[in-house]
């Protein structure tokens, strides 16, 4: 029984120096999440698309972008708020159902809201996402975010094309 003990405690050293050789020499990451500096995407994208590419002329304190980026038929701007909820905006030229397709999949409808002088689908998803969308002249925006509705729409009033 001696010998088994002193092996359990020998390894439990070994095991010991090395949990505390990992926790001397290993630096925390920090903020995982890498900030894109989405206005000078913007300033480039708006002369070449074909529709009004919509992105906040600043964002509150503590908001970061993480996501910019442009295609001839499409704009998305994914941003963190400083409670590190998301919000996506995507502007598409594809159908109503294509986009919630592929950004709102299992989503339901949840009414319509007043935002910004404009009429926006609700819709109401799994985890407490939620979307908003509209179309005008085959352009579908769509904003989904787990951030709570009133943030979400504060959000939209403070896009505009230019």
């Amino acid at each position: 029984m001696g010998d088994i003990l002193r092996s359990v405690g020998v390894i439990g050293v070994i095991i010991l120096a090395v949990w505390g050789f990992g926790k001397i020499f290993t630096t925390d990451p920090g903020d995982p999440v890498k900030p894109v500096d989405y206005a000078q995407v913007v300033q480039q994208a708006r002369p070449a698309a074909s529709f009004e590419l919509l992105a906040p002329s600043s964002l509150p304190a503590g908001w970061r972008a993480n996501v910019a980026q442009f295609e001839p038929d499409a704009w998305r701007l994914g941003v963190l708020t400083d409670q590190d909820e998301y919000i996506g905006l995507n502007q598409l030229k594809v159908s109503v159902d294509r986009a919630l397709a592929r950004y709102a999949e299992g989503s339901k409808a949840a009414g319509t809201a007043q935002v910004a002088g404009e009429t926006w689908t609700v819709r109401s998803g799994p985890k407490g996402r939620w979307t908003y969308v509209r179309t005008e002249g085959g352009l579908t925006t769509l904003l989904n975010g787990t951030a709570s509705r009133p943030v979400i729409e504060r959000y939209i009033s403070s896009l505009s094309a230019g």
